[in-house]
């Protein structure tokens, strides 16, 4: 199964993709299933899932924004609002899902130890933000590698696609033809990641995007 675990709609404030598009254009791509993981939101990802009608499967996911960087909850059932990375992961795991560290020492130059010893996984290949131009294979950049492996984290690979020509460049692909099978095989450590990077582009129009919306929407002082 050809997975992509970490993607944008327009649910999030850097984005303007409809998610009924995002798994049309997925799954024109050749990916089997898609995270849909909102910053701070999951209804994009519901969205996206009334959408798909089956003919691609959808992970309920969200991008959580806490003081230790971004995490990734996958498998969710609810959404998770806390910025405290501890409390962030436990309620990942209450709902049975899986907790992501997003593009590791990007946000952060380091990661609590205790909120390290926590987590399931890390991304190992972000095509925004891996400082390699392509990945085939499990091993990432060593920095990555050798934190994954220090706590035992099962390595992942995520589009964080914001723009359409960004979707399904990173791809996790696990033996398995389900998604309770998927997220077992991601809990197991059981993947094997694939990628391209995108443009720096992106990040600069998502960035002129988002200062776009806070002007139109400004937020309430």
């Amino acid at each position: 199964m050809i997975l992509d675990l970490h993607n944008h709609t327009r649910w999030s404030f850097d984005c303007s993709m409809d998610p009924a598009k995002v798994v049309r254009v997925a799954k024109a791509r050749g990916i089997d299933a898609i995270a849909i993981t909102d910053h701070d939101e999951i209804d994009g990802a519901r969205e996206a899932q009334r959408a798909a009608g089956g003919d691609i499967l959808v992970i309920i996911g969200e991008e959580i924004d806490t003081r230790a960087g971004d995490v990734l909850g996958l498998f969710l059932k609810e959404k998770i609002a806390t910025d405290d990375p501890i409390e962030a992961i436990r309620a990942i795991h209450d709902q049975g899902g899986l907790a992501i560290l997003a593009h590791p020492f990007t946000k952060t130059k380091s990661v609590d130890d205790r909120v390290a010893r926590a987590l399931d996984g890390c991304e190992g290949f972000n095509a925004r933000h891996s400082t390699v131009p392509s990945m085939e294979g499990t091993e990432p950049e060593p920095r990555i590698a050798s934190f994954a492996k220090e706590y035992d984290l099962s390595l992942t690979a995520g589009s964080d696609a914001h723009f359409y020509r960004e979707l399904a460049r990173a791809r996790t692909i696990v033996p398995a033809s389900t998604l309770d099978e998927a997220k077992e095989q991601i809990r197991r450590g059981n993947t094997v990641l694939s990628g391209r990077k995108s443009s720096p582009f992106n990040l600069l129009a998502s960035a002129a995007l988002r200062s776009m919306r806070a002007l139109i929407h400004p937020e309430p002082e």
